[in-house]
């Protein structure tokens, strides 16, 4: 079974200071309008990664092929910061099966000609904590 997760993580921290502040509309659309683009922008690498035939069918399909049973989580926090994380349900994820997952992985990237800054990955068994 391979569980996707999509998280679109978007935090405000406003720190009043026990003052209460107005805020003008101009700037509260002006937020809103950039909210709007950065959830766009996360559908449509979402989109990418997930099509038919696409990216991450041809990475599990490699990793199946292999004999890799795993869960794949994702968060999509910008198109320059996509976080991947496999973890492995049958086989330790020892130093030389996590190089062997992450070639297959970014020799995926590469023929997608997608920007491989773009990704971090981590490559854990069931015995890793939900850290990314």
């Amino acid at each position: 079974m391979i569980l996707f997760v999509v998280a679109f993580l978007f935090i405000y921290n406003v720190s009043t200071k026990g003052e209460i502040t107005e805020t003008s509309p101009s700037i509260s659309s002006e937020l809103h309008g950039k909210n709007e683009k950065i959830i766009k922008e996360a559908e449509e690498i979402k989109t990418l990664l997930y099509q038919e035939g696409g990216f991450f069918e041809q990475v599990n399909n490699k990793l199946k092929d292999k004999g890799y049973a795993f869960q794949m989580l994702l968060a999509v926090y910008s198109k320059d910061d996509i976080r991947v994380k496999y973890i492995l349900e049958i086989k330790d994820a020892t130093e030389s099966v996590q190089e062997e997952v992450k070639s297959i992985f970014f020799e995926s990237v590469e023929n997608n000609k997608l920007d491989s800054n773009s990704f971090n990955l981590k490559v854990a068994d069931s015995n890793d904590g939900p850290d990314w």
